[in-house]
């Protein structure tokens, strides 16, 4: 009896890529479905997109980064050099770059913790 073909699992990669992607659009006020809109194609897409099932098609990333207002480099590596130059100080800078070193769980672990921090 043949099997269904498994999809493979998302690499850390391509989850990390999807929480910058996820993390961007809700930082513009973007819905999934406003994204989705600006892009050509489904939610379900961007949902795919987000959680690290699916990577946008060539053809579809210029649009992304355009409504995302980010890089390529940013896209594939989480790197932002403009990102570096707006930090206002040097702790700032410190914070950011030490960020980007965990992992897209320790991230959001580290995102809770400023805003409890806040209350």
């Amino acid at each position: 009896m043949p099997t269904s073909p498994r999809k493979k699992a998302p690499t850390p990669a391509s989850i990390a890529m999807g929480n910058r992607i996820r993390t961007q659009r809700e930082h513009l006020g973007f819905t999934q479905a406003k994204l989705a809109s600006m892009l050509g194609v489904t939610v379900n897409a961007v949902t795919q997109y987000e959680t690290g099932r699916a990577s946008p098609r060539r053809e579809r990333i210029p649009a992304l980064l355009e409504a995302l207002g980010k890089s390529i480099g940013w896209l594939l590596t989480g790197d932002d050099p403009l990102e570096e130059v707006k930090a206002q100080t040097s702790q700032e800078q410190a914070i950011l770059l030490k960020a980007r070193e965990l992992s897209p769980e320790a991230q959001d672990i580290l995102i809770k913790m400023i805003d409890a921090l806040k209350k």
